[in-house]
């Protein structure tokens, strides 16, 4: 771990004590280790309080070259891991609850039982958050709307419908499918997509006959709502295949679908592990 490793894991937890015990370091080495890379820079870039760490204006000018450095570094290591066979590296991905919970998990599972010597990363938010993640070069690649994605490089994952989620003993539980017509009066929980929304804040903005009642950022968290007679949502199929909750799922129509996207900045600054990885999980998804 070099010392601009040790400056963005302070600037990322917060607290030098933080940065110390993720990095398996005591704190006064994370804390020489920062201050060695200040007197070579000749500036100081990080304002030390009781409450935690902020960056000075000359930290803020610096922070996107030290990223440059450290991502640079991390990549020969990676090109490095692959001349020896994947026995090393990092994936780090930029996820929301979605995928982090449904679609990961065994894909991971396969791909470290094949490169032990893998170590992952998993920087979890909202779309914004995950957009920022890659734009900023935290992580190799990110997932994100369709709708959402502007300037980043994609590619599609996957294609899933929004279907209604609905408590257990709802009079539109008989129904096949529901109109999004057929909810006018009905409490609606929104599942917050962060600033920007995408495609469920979309079609609430479509539908003003929806009585958005509550905004709730975790989408098992609205579940629980919903299995409580909150309310009824709409939520991705993924969630509602995924779940023991006693909620009914019904299809929407018309149906509304949902785009995923992988993006990227530059598809050729991926780590070697990162792309295997990919290449793993594209697998997954088209055998599912």
């Amino acid at each position: 771990m070099n010392r601009y490793d040790a400056f963005l894991q302070v600037l990322e937890r917060g607290t030098f004590s933080d940065a110390a015990r993720a990095m398996g370091y005591t704190q006064s080495a994370v804390s020489q280790m920062v201050k060695n890379l200040e007197e070579e820079l000749g500036v100081t870039m990080l304002v030390r309080s009781r409450t935690g760490v902020t960056l000075t204006r000359e930290g803020e000018l610096l922070l996107p070259s030290i990223r440059g450095v450290a991502n640079a570094r991390q990549l020969l290591t990676e090109y490095a891991a692959n001349l020896r066979g994947l026995e090393s590296g990092t994936v780090r991905i930029g996820t929301f609850t979605t995928i982090s919970s449904s679609l990961l998990p065994p894909v991971i599972k396969r791909f470290k039982e094949a490169h032990p010597g893998i170590r992952f990363e998993l920087h979890q938010g909202l779309y914004a958050d995950v957009e920022a993640l890659v734009r900023d070069g935290v992580v190799d690649f990110g997932f994100t709307d369709l709708v959402r994605c502007g300037d980043l490089q994609h590619e599609p994952l996957l294609r899933d419908s929004m279907l209604l989620a609905l408590p257990a003993t709802h009079p539109l539980a008989r129904e096949a499918q529901v109109s999004l017509e057929q909810l006018r009066g009905e409490p609606f929980i929104q599942l917050d997509e962060g600033p920007g929304g995408a495609t469920i804040q979309r079609t609430v903005a479509q539908h003003p006959e929806l009585d958005v009642q509550y905004r709730v950022a975790d989408d098992y968290s609205v579940l629980n709502m919903v299995e409580n007679g909150l309310g009824v949502a709409l939520l991705p199929e993924i969630v509602l295949h995924n779940t023991n909750r006693k909620v009914l799922a019904r299809p929407l129509t018309p149906p509304i679908r949902r785009s995923l996207v992988v993006i990227s900045r530059r598809r050729e600054e991926m780590s070697t592990a990162a792309t295997a990885f990919l290449h793993e999980l594209r697998q997954e998804v088209g055998q599912s």
